[in-house]
């Protein structure tokens, strides 16, 4: 026999090969998915207190805006107090002083209505009255009340009211007041009483 076709070739110096094995028995293909199960229960945990996090942090941005906002509100509710406390006594303050000034009147009056009943003169109480009238008128006009006036003028609904009219035949008379039954007030741009007053009308 030839020696050199029954050699075989010499692959000592080749490195062993490589194999791989996988196990498809049901047993290992379970234990895989339990493993691949564990380890998504081990992500799960994280993403859950992710969101517990974020959910604790806008509770507590939720919780800080509605202290924000209660305070604010009591702080406006204060406010609103002190500025009405504030108004009231001005208020008070003007009606003191008002009635500070109408009281020298009131007394005046007394005196007067006393001394007609004591002395049966009623020409002094009558001058008495008118005296005081007139202080009473004053004072009014000190406080920046003034009459309305509305004799010889045009009807203004704005600041009269129609009590009787009377026929003209003047058309130029047509609606003017020719008759003040009752004065009229205001005070500054405010309409405090209207003029009662008598006004012509065009006969037809």
């Amino acid at each position: 026999m030839n020696d050199s076709t029954s050699k075989l070739p010499d692959f000592s110096d080749q490195p062993p090969p490589k194999f791989h094995v996988s196990d498809r028995r049901h047993w290992a293909l379970e234990d895989e998915a339990i493993k691949e199960e564990e380890s998504n229960k081990e992500r799960l945990p994280t993403y859950v207190e992710q969101l517990r996090k974020e959910a604790e942090e806008k509770d507590k941005k939720l919780k800080e805006y509605i202290a924000a906002y209660k305070s604010k509100s009591a702080e406006n509710d204060e406010f609103r107090q002190r500025l009405q406390k504030e108004n009231e006594s001005r208020l008070a303050q003007l009606k003191a002083g008002l009635f500070k000034q109408l009281i020298p009147i009131l007394d005046n009056l007394k005196r007067a209505s006393s001394a007609a009943q004591s002395t049966g003169d009623f020409e002094s109480f009558k001058q008495g009255i008118h005296l005081i009238l007139s202080q009473f008128e004053n004072e009014l006009a000190q406080q920046g009340i003034e009459p309305i006036p509305a004799i010889g003028r045009k009807l203004d609904p704005n600041t009269d009211e129609v009590c009787m009219t009377v026929d003209t035949d003047d058309p130029e008379q047509d609606g003017m007041v020719v008759e003040e039954l009752e004065p009229g007030y205001r005070f500054q741009d405010k309409l405090l009483k209207p003029v009662k007053v008598k006004v012509a009308k065009l006969k037809n």
